[in-house]
Formats: structure tokens, sequence, C-alpha cells
């Protein structure tokens, strides 16, 4: 029959089936359709749908084979069975066919039908020239005619095919090729919301994914806040000890040089005083030690885009800042030179801001709550960033004591948080310091020097 499709008139031949025959045959045809359509909204994925389209075909006893095939992209053009069923399935085991026109595979039934993108049914495989070089390899599988049925989407090349073979000949008529070509409609689309959907889960593992490393690096800042916050502690009581360490040293020693005319009993005395004076030295090396290792190692630092950072400290918080009314401006100057920091440590820093920020501007009322980020480049070569919030503001005598250990004007506040912020920013070489806001409210402000250049930390 060849090439066949709606209105093609090459198909207004007679067919050697008497119309009973005809009849059942396209009575089941519709069967198959219906069967076919239920498998294809059932389905979840290509392959589990691929498969319930083909049994659905094959479940009558004269196809022999239903098969779903893909036609792959150039230049090889490969056509590749994705699913089969029928009593003569394993015909298509092996089976190398293209939809090439300069290649042997590529000149059979199916090769010419992909190409095409027209129907093309096969009616005498065991006289038609088209099917030469495969007669001999079917002729033990009952092959006796096929339809090749393409499918695709409107305006795109073919993505595939229906290929139906029969164990009689002159299967397929007109109408059932028209029920074959209804159905790789149902297929191309079923194939299109399939794709779809697995690109909508990729979209959500992508976003998953993106979620739980955004959740890391939060968790991360939060170790590193609290570990700084120790440090920062645990700093602060060592250097309020080793003062009166040291004072202990030296009045133990002015107690030995007392001692040394002496004799008699007070030898007791000075061995006392000797213990007192190794523990104390050994109390004292604790506490250098606990130091040195508080001490912050710059062996992590690497170039950082300061507005980079900004973005970021602004994506951990911005949640918090929705649900606290505040609105948000940013002013990024570009062009920026980078900075020598620890990237975490700086967002850390950024991220206190804005949530003092944020805090100042819980009880305004009568005005717009807003925060001003911004950044710019300083006279000196460096980095200059500055959080504004548009509150209240604070009293000179609350901004002269604002970076000082364990002082807070919050209830729930241990007054170390800028303390940190602070001692972070002076670890990076560069300022940090707080100034009224214009008309309202406080800035604070940092200046960082620029990285030299080629310094990759």
């Amino acid at each position: 029959m060849g090439a066949v499709g709606p209105g093609n008139s090459t198909i207004d031949i007679d067919l050697p089936n008497p119309p009973e025959l005809e009849v059942r045959r396209l009575t089941w045809a519709l069967g198959a359709y219906a069967r076919s359509a239920r498998a294809l909204v059932r389905s979840r994925s290509l392959s589990q749908m691929a498969e319930s389209v083909c049994r659905a075909i094959a479940a009558h006893q004269e196809y022999v084979i239903a098969a779903i095939a893909m036609a792959g992209p150039a230049p090889d053009k490969e056509i590749r069975f994705i699913a089969s069923a029928g009593s003569a399935r394993e015909y298509l085991d092996g089976l190398v066919l293209t939809w090439r026109d300069d290649l042997p595979a590529g000149l059979g039934p199916t090769g010419r039908g992909i190409r095409s993108g027209e129907p093309w049914v096969m009616d005498d495989a065991m006289n038609d020239p088209v099917f030469d070089t495969w007669r001999d390899r079917a002729r033990p599988y009952g092959i006796r005619s096929s339809t090749t049925v393409p499918f695709g989407r409107a305006g795109e090349r073919t993505l595939g095919a229906v290929v139906v073979y029969a164990s009689v000949p002159y299967a397929f008529s007109q109408r059932e090729v028209q029920i074959f070509q209804e159905l790789g409609e149902e297929i191309a689309f079923a194939i299109s919301v399939i794709e779809d959907q697995q690109k909508l889960e990729e979209a959500r593992r992508a976003q998953a994914a993106a979620e739980a490393e955004a959740r890391a690096r939060q968790a991360e800042v939060a170790r590193i806040a609290r570990a700084l916050t120790v440090g920062e502690f645990a700093s602060s009581i060592a250097h309020e000890i080793t003062q009166p360490l040291a004072a202990v040293i030296t009045n133990v020693e002015t107690a030995m040089r007392y001692l040394a005319p002496a004799v008699d009993k007070v030898e007791a005395a000075r061995e006392a005083l000797t213990r007192a004076l190794r523990d104390a030295d050994r109390a004292h090396a604790v506490i250098r030690e606990t130091r040195r290792r508080l001490a912050r190692d710059d062996g992590d630092f690497v170039r950082c885009d300061v507005n980079g950072a900004l973005r970021a400290a602004l994506g951990f918080v911005a949640g918090e800042l929705d649900a606290s009314g505040v609105a948000v401006t940013t002013a990024l100057a570009d062009g920026l030179p980078a900075v020598l920091a620890s990237e975490v440590q700086l967002q850390q820093v950024l991220i206190n801001l804005i949530a003092n920020a944020r805090e100042a501007l819980q009880d305004l009322r009568g005005r717009e709550r807003r925060l001003t980020i911004a950044s710019q480049a300083e006279a000196d070569g460096g980095v200059g960033v500055s959080v504004t919030d548009n509150g209240m503001g604070m009293s000179d005598e609350v901004r002269e004591r604002l970076f000082d250990h364990f002082f807070t004007t919050k209830r729930t506040g241990m007054g170390m948080g800028l303390a940190i912020s602070r001692s972070i920013i002076e670890a990076h070489g560069g300022k940090l310091w707080s100034e009224p806001g214009l008309p309202f409210g406080t800035r604070f402000r940092i200046s960082l020097p620029a990285a030299p250049e080629g310094d990759d930390g």
C-alpha cells in the first residue's frame, strides 16, 4: 500500500478482505485504542506507558508484534524500540534500523514512515520490494504485513512511531491506520506530559537541594556564630584572669626574696611558695595557649565579593525582614575591588548588623520601616558598607558603649554580637563603627581594605 494518510488517494483500492472481517478488525482497533488510552492516562513513566500501549494493541491475535519506536537525532538517526509486545516480539532483538535515506537500514517501512512523517503500510511482506532486506529474517516469525504510524509534536520533527506487524497480508485498512494515527497523537501528548513532569520533578529536586544547601549554610553560620561567641567570651575571661595571675606570680616572687636570708623553719614556707609559683606559671601557660588557639587564623581568607556577601546575608534574613514588615533598599556599587576575607565570618557580621537593624525597627510607628544597605568604593581604595535603619536611633551614651563586651539594651541580649562583629572586622584589617542616621535611625559602617592584586588568600 505504501505511504497513506487521511484523504490520501493511494488508499482507495480494493482490499482482499470481506466486509465482515473489516468490521471486526475496525471494532477491535477501536477497542485497542480505548485500552491504550486508559494505559496512557494511568502511566507515570515513558517505559510504563509504552509497554502498556503495546500490550493493549498486541492483544489481537493477528497482530504478532506491537512496538513503540523512537527516532534518534542526527547524524546517526537511529531507530530504537523502547517497548514491544506480541508473540513474535523476538524479531526485534538485534534489529538495526535507521531513518537515514543513504543506508539500507533506513529504506524499510519503518525508516520510510519516520522519515516522511506519514503512515507507511506494507500490505504483503513476502512480495513488497521495500522489505527485501528483512524478508528472510521475518519469515520464521510469520510476519506478513505491517504499518508504521509516526507521531510527534506539532511543528517539530517526528518523535517516533507506532509499529505493528500482522500475521496476515492486507491487515490494515485506512480506518485502522487513522485510529493508530489518533493513538500516535495521544502518545506524543503523553510523552510531552511525562517529560514536563520529569522536568518539574528535576526542578523540585534542584530546589530541595538548594534549600538544603541554604539550610546547611545557615547552620554553618550559626555554628560559627556560637563558636565565635564562646571564643570571644573565653578570650575576655582569659584577659581578665591573666592580670590577677600575674599579680600572684609577682607577690610569690617577692615573698621568696624576703624569705631568702631566713633559715630554720621557714624552709617549709619557701617550698609552699615554690609550688604556688609553679602552679601559677602552669595556669598562666594554659591561658596563654587558650588565647593562642582562640586567635583568629587568616589561613582560610580568600578573595571575596562584598556585594555577593551582602546579597547572601540578605537572603538568609529575607523571611524575618518580610515578616517584620521591613522594606529593604539596596544601593550596591559596581566594579568594587575584592577583599581578602573569610566569607562565612563576613556574612555573619552582615547578618548581625541587619538583624540588629530589624530589631531596632520593631517598635517603630508612624512611618514605613525601612532598611538601606549600600556599598561603595573608599577613597583609600578599599570597600565601604553601610547598614542604615530609619528607627528611633540611640543616645550618644549608648553609642559610646555599643561595642563593649556584655553591654546590651535588649532584655534578653548577651551584649556580645557587636563586640564579636567588631573583632571579626578588625581581624580582617578593617573598621566597624556606628553613627546617627539622617534624618532618623542609626547607620553602621564597615571599611575593609582591598585584597592585594593576585592574592588568593
